[in-house]
C-alpha cells in the first residue's frame, strides 16, 4: 500500500514497532533503518523522529567512533527537520544532550582532551537550543547553567561569564528568543484548542498561524537602536522575522496534521517555489509527497511534473556534437524524460472523475511534448521520432476524451484548437489540422453548437483560405440551431467581409443567413404553437352524466337537428394544389428525383435536407388533385456539383415530424420489401423512412441497379445479423470502434425505414475486420446473440427479376399464374419461422388451376398464359366457354 499511498505516523511507528521485536541480527536492523527513513520521508513528524533517535542510541556502539559519528548525523537531521517545532522540538534537543553526556561519561580520564572536547560540543548545543524559542526555556536555561557550574566549569574564565556561570552573548540571545516565544504563544496554544474542534475549524487556525509567519518572513530586518528595553519589548511583534527554515517547519507540522488538505499543499509549494527557487530538488520532493496525499488535485500533478521536467533538464549533460554523440545523447535524454513521463501516466490513472480535469492533464503532457520537439533543430535526427510521439499524444487524448467521456463529456474544444493550431503553425500542415476540426464537428451533437463553429471560424480565419472559410461559414449557417444564432450569423458575416470576397459570393451568405433565420423562427413558432395545443388538449374536461340530461320534446328534438345537419354538410376549405409546372428537360442535368418520401414532408424539410449541397433553384413536391404529396419530388440546383454532392445523400432519412408516439417494429423473420406493410405498430421507437435519391430522368431508360458489391468476399466488411431493432448506427460503433477503424456503418432497412436486423460493418483492412468478427461473433449485444460473418453478397436471381419486369410490363396479364401457395411451418436460413398475416391466395379462374395441377411440379418450365390455345385446356368432363361457344356457331 505504501507503494501508492503514504502511512500515517502512527501505522509507521506500529509497523517498526513489530519490527523491532523481530530484529536480532545486524543486517535486520539495517532493514529497520530504512524503515525510519521512508518514515520520515512521508511526513516529519515529531513522534517518528523521536523513536528514530532512541533507535540510533540503542543501536550506537559508543566504543567506536564511527558508530558515535553516524549516531550524531541522525540526531543533526531531526534537528534540522523538526529542531524548531516550537511545541515539541524541545524533545529532541534533550535526547541529543543526553546521548552526548553518556559518550562523554564512557571517555577515558587519561584522554583529556577528546572530553574537553566533547564538553565543549554539549555547550555548543546548549546554546544553539537557547538561541531558538521553544517551550520549557526556563528548564533549558537552568539545566545549562547546571551544566555549566559542573562539567563544563573550566569552559571560560571568570571574566567571561556572570555570577550565574552563563556568558553574556548567550543570556542576551535567551531573551530575544524568549521575547519570540511569547509572541509565538497564542498561536501555539490556538493549534492545541482546535485540536478537539472540528477539521475546518483546526485548519482554520493553521491557515492564521501560516498567513501570520509568511507576512512575517516578508520583513526586512530592522535596524539598529539605542530605544530603551520597554521600547524593543512592544514592538517585539511588529519586528517580529520568520526565517525560512522555521517557516517549512511550520508547514510540515500543518500538513503531518492535515495531510488531505490541498490547500495547504499548495501554499506550501508556493512559499518553496517563491522564497527558495534555487532548491529546485526540494520543491520536486515537495510535489511528490503532494500528489501522494492528494492524488485528486490536477494542479499538484501539472505543478510536480514540471519540477521533474526541470530537475531533470538540469541533470542532462550533453556531449560533443558528433553524430554518434548525438544519437546516445538523444537516448539518454529519453532514459531521463521517462520519469516525467511517468508522472503524467500515473496522473491519467489516479481515477479523475471531472472532466475538465481529465483535460488539463492532457493538455500539460501535449505541452510536455512539444516543448521537447521545439528544442531540436528540424534537421535533428530526432525530430520525426518526437512529431511521432507528440502526435501520438495529441491521438490518445482526442480519442480518450471523446472517446470514453462521450457519454459525461460536454466536450471542450480547446483540446482540439489547440492540436488544429500546433500542425498549422509548427508543421505547416494545414489538410491534418481541418481533418481534426472535421473529427469534432462529425460527433453527434456537436454540428448545432456555437461555440465549435466561432472557433472553426478563427481558425480558419487565422490559418486557412478564402476557399475554406467560405465553405466553413456556410455549413455554420446550415447547421447552427436557434441558441446562439444570431452571434454566428454577426460572427460569419464580418469573417466574410474581411476576406475580401467577391460581391456576388458575400451577397449568397447574406442570403443563406437570411434564410436560415427565418427558418428558425417559423420552426420556433411550431414548436411553441405545438406546446400550447399539448396543454391545451391535457386539460380535463368536465364529463357530464346521461342521467342528468332532459330529455328533448319531439317539436324540440326536430329543431335542433336541423342545425347540425347544416353544420355537417358544411366543409373546410380545400387544401392548396399548388400550380403545375411543366418539367424543362434541359435541366435533368441539375436536378435530382427524391422519391419514398413519408407523406408528411412538406417542401421546407427537403429544401433543409438539400441546402447543405448548394445553391437550390427551386423545389417541385408532386401533389394530387386533393393537394396531397404523392411521396415523391424534384429539386433543381443551380450547378452540376451540387447534383453529384446530392446524389451522396441517397438513403438517408429525413424525420418524420408527425411521427409522435406510433412506430413500426418489423418481425423477427426475413420479409421482402413487399413484406413490410405486415408490420404491427409498437408505441417505442420512431423510425426515420430513408429517402431514395437519383439522377432525374423522366423516360426511365437508364437503370441504376444495384450499387453494392455481390457475389464475392469483402474481407474488411462484416455482415451482422440478429439485431436488435432499436440498435443505431451509434451503437454498433461504439461497439466495433474498440476492434479497429470503423469506416463505414450501413443498417439495412425497409422502405419505410423500419431496420430488417441486420447490418454491414466496414473497417479500414481486413485484419482489424477478423479481431471484431473473432470477439463479437455469438456475443450478446442488447439482450441478442449476433451472428457475425464476413460480407458475401448472394448474386441476385436474375431470372426471377426478368419474370418481376416482364409481370410489371404485362399489366393485368400477371393475374393469370398459380396461386402462391405458403407453408405455414417453413422456416429461413436463421431458423425462425416465417409467419404471413395475409393470405396468398389468388383468385384465378379454375381452367388456369387445372394447367397448372397437370404439370410436372418439378418442371421449370414456364408457362405463358398468352400463347396458350384453347384446344390444350384439359376437359375433364367439366364445360368452359370454349364448349359454350361451339354450341352456338352450330
Amino acid at each position: 500500500m505504501h507503494d501508492t499511498y503514504p502511512l500515517t505516523p502512527v501505522l509507521w511507528l506500529q509497523w517498526i514497532e513489530d519490527e523491532l521485536h523481530n530484529a536480532s541480527t545486524l543486517e535486520e536492523k539495517k532493514q529497520i533503518e530504512v524503515l525510519f527513513k521512508r518514515a520520515v520521508d512521508d511526513y516529519e513528524d515529531i513522534n517518528v523522529w523521536l523513536e528514530y533517535c532512541h533507535f540510533a542510541i540503542s543501536t550506537s556502539d559508543l566504543s567506536s567512533v564511527n558508530s558515535i559519528q553516524e549516531s550524531e548525523v541522525i540526531f543533526e537531521s531531526a534537528l534540522s527537520h523538526q529542531g524548531l517545532n516550537v511545541s515539541g522540538g524541545s524533545m529532541l534537543w534533550e535526547i541529543y544532550r543526553e546521548y552526548l553526556t553518556v559518550v562523554w561519561s564512557q571517555l577515558s580520564q587519561d584522554n583529556k582532551e577528546l572530553k574537553l572536547e566533547q564538553v565543549k560540543k554539549m555547550d555548543r548545543l546548549f546554546q544553539r537550543q537557547l538561541s531558538i524559542p521553544h517551550l520549557n526555556m526556563e528548564q533549558t536555561l537552568s539545566e545549562y547553567q547546571t551544566f555549566l557550574s559542573d562539567i563544563g566549569i573550566d569552559l571560560y574564565q571568570p571574566t567571561e561569564r556572570s555570577e550565574s556561570f552563563i556568558p553574556e552573548e548567550v543570556k542576551m540571545g535567551y531573551e530575544k528568543a524568549f521575547e519570540r516565544l511569547a509572541v509565538l504563544l497564542p498561536f501555539e496554544e490556538s493549534i492545541e484548542e482546535s485540536a478537539d474542534k472540528s477539521e475546518a475549524e483546526a485548519i482554520s487556525s493553521w491557515n492564521m498561524y501560516i498567513d501570520w509567519a509568511v507576512h512575517c518572513a516578508k520583513r526586512k530586518k530592522p535596524k539598529t537602536s539605542n530605544s530603551s528595553d520597554n521600547a524593543n519589548s512592544e514592538n517585539t511583534s511588529s519586528n517580529f522575522i520568520m526565517s525560512p527554515n522555521e517557516l517549512c517547519c511550520l508547514f510540515e507540522r500543518a500538513i503531518t496534521a492535515h495531510c488531505l488538505d490541498t490547500s495547504l499543499w499548495i501554499r506550501y509549494a508556493d512559499y518553496v517555489e517563491s522564497q527558495l527557487e534555487t532548491d529546485i530538488s526540494r520543491l520536486q520532493k515537495l510535489l511528490g509527497r503532494s500528489v501522494r496525499n492528494c492524488p485528486w488535485c490536477v494542479e499538484l500533478w501539472q505543478r510536480y511534473a514540471l519540477a521533474t521536467e526541470t530537475v531533470t533538464l538540469e541533470n542532462i549533460s550533453l556531449k560533443p556534437n558528433t553524430n554518434g554523440a548525438e544519437q546516445e545523447s538523444v537516448s539518454k535524454e529519453s532514459d531521463f524524460f521517462k520519469e516525467v513521463e511517468g508522472i503524467y501516466e500515473t496522473a491519467l490513472a489516479a481515477g479523475f472523475t471531472n472532466p475538465d480535469d481529465i483535460l488539463r492533464i492532457w493538455r500539460s503532457y501535449c505541452d510536455l511534448h512539444l516543448r521537447r520537439l521545439c528544442s531540436l533543430d528540424k534537421n535533428s535526427l530526432s525530430w520525426d521520432y518526437r512529431l511521432s510521439l507528440l502526435r501520438a499524444t495529441f491521438g490518445r487524448a482526442i480519442d480518450y476524451c471523446f472517446g470514453l467521456l462521450r457519454s459525461q463529456l460536454n466536450v471542450d474544444w480547446s483540446l482540439i484548437n489547440y492540436y488544429a493550431f500546433i500542425e498549422a503553425k509548427y508543421f505547416d500542415n494545414k489538410e491534418r489540422a481541418r481533418s481534426v476540426w472535421t473529427g469534432l464537428m462529425k460527433l453527434p451533437g456537436h454540428g448545432s453548437r456555437a461555440e465549435y463553429w466561432l472557433a472553426y471560424i478563427q481558425f480558419e480565419q487565422n490559418w486557412g483560405d478564402m476557399k475554406n472559410l467560405l465553405r466553413i461559414c456556410s455549413m455554420a449557417i446550415n447547421s447552427i440551431n436557434i441558441d446562439q444564432s444570431e452571434l454566428v450569423f454577426q460572427v460569419v458575416q464580418r469573417a466574410v467581409g474581411e476576406t475580401g470576397v467577391p460581391v456576388k459570393q458575400y451577397r449568397d451568405i447574406i442570403t443563406k443567413i437570411h434564410s436560415r433565420r427565418a427558418f428558425l423562427m417559423e420552426s420556433l413558432k411550431d414548436t411553441q404553437s405545438t406546446k400550447s395545443n399539448t396543454e391545451i388538449q391535457d386539460k380535463p374536461t368536465e364529463n357530464k352524466s346521461s342521467s342528468s340530461r332532459k330529455r328533448k320534446l319531439p317539436d324540440q328534438q326536430n329543431e335542433s337537428t336541423t342545425p347540425k345537419k347544416s353544420a355537417k354538410a358544411s366543409k373546410p376549405n380545400p387544401t392548396s394544389h399548388g400550380t403545375f409546372v411543366a418539367h424543362n428537360p434541359s435541366r435533368n442535368e441539375f436536378t435530382v428525383f427524391v422519391s419514398n418520401l413519408d407523406y408528411s414532408v412538406t417542401e421546407e424539410q427537403i429544401r433543409h435536407t438539400f441546402e447543405k449541397c448548394g445553391n437550390i433553384m427551386s423545389i417541385r413536391l408532386v401533389r394530387d388533385y386533393a393537394g396531397r404529396s404523392k411521396g415523391f419530388a424534384y429539386v433543381e440546383f443551380e450547378s452540376k456539383e451540387s447534383v453529384k454532392i446530392a446524389l451522396t445523400l441517397d438513403r438517408q432519412g429525413i424525420a418524420n415530424p408527425n411521427a409522435e408516439n406510433e412506430s413500426f417494429v418489423a418481425d423477427d423473420q426475413k420479409q421482402s420489401d413487399v413484406e413490410a406493410n405486415t408490420l404491427t405498430p409498437k408505441p417505442s421507437t420512431c423510425y426515420e423512412r430513408p429517402m431514395f435519391v437519383s439522377v432525374c430522368d423522366p423516360s426511365r431508360v437508364k437503370s441504376h441497379g444495384f450499387k453494392y458489391k455481390v457475389g464475392k468476399k469483402e474481407p474488411e466488411k462484416l455482415f451482422v445479423k440478429n439485431l436488435d431493432k432499436a440498435v443505431k448506427n451509434e451503437d454498433l460503433e461504439k461497439l466495433f470502434r474498440q476492434y479497429g477503424n470503423v469506416v463505414s456503418i450501413r443498417l439495412v432497412t425497409f422502405r419505410n425505414g423500419v431496420p430488417k436486423g441486420h447490418a454491414y460493418i466496414e473497417f479500414e483492412n481486413a485484419d482489424d475486420a477478423s479481431r471484431a468478427l473473432i470477439a463479437t461473433n455469438g456475443l450478446e449485444f442488447r439482450n441478442k446473440t449476433l451472428s457475425v460473418s464476413i460480407s458475401e453478397p448472394p448474386v441476385r436471381d436474375e431470372s426471377c427479376l426478368k419474370d418481376h419486369k416482364a409481370a410489371a410490363s404485362m399489366g393485368d396479364k400477371n393475374l393469370f399464374k398459380a396461386p402462391h401457395m405458403v407453408s405455414l411451418n417453413k422456416t429461413d436460413s436463421v431458423g425462425s419461422s416465417v409467419r404471413k398475416s395475409r393470405t396468398q391466395l389468388e383468385f384465378l379462374p379454375r381452367a388456369v388451376h387445372r394447367i397448372r395441377e397437370t404439370q410436372d411440379p418439378m418442371s421449370e418450365t414456364k408457362i405463358n398464359t398468352d400463347t396458350v390455345e384453347p384446344q390444350s385446356f384439359p376437359v375433364d368432363g367439366s364445360k368452359d366457354n370454349e364448349y359454350f361457344r361451339k354450341l352456338l356457331l352450330k
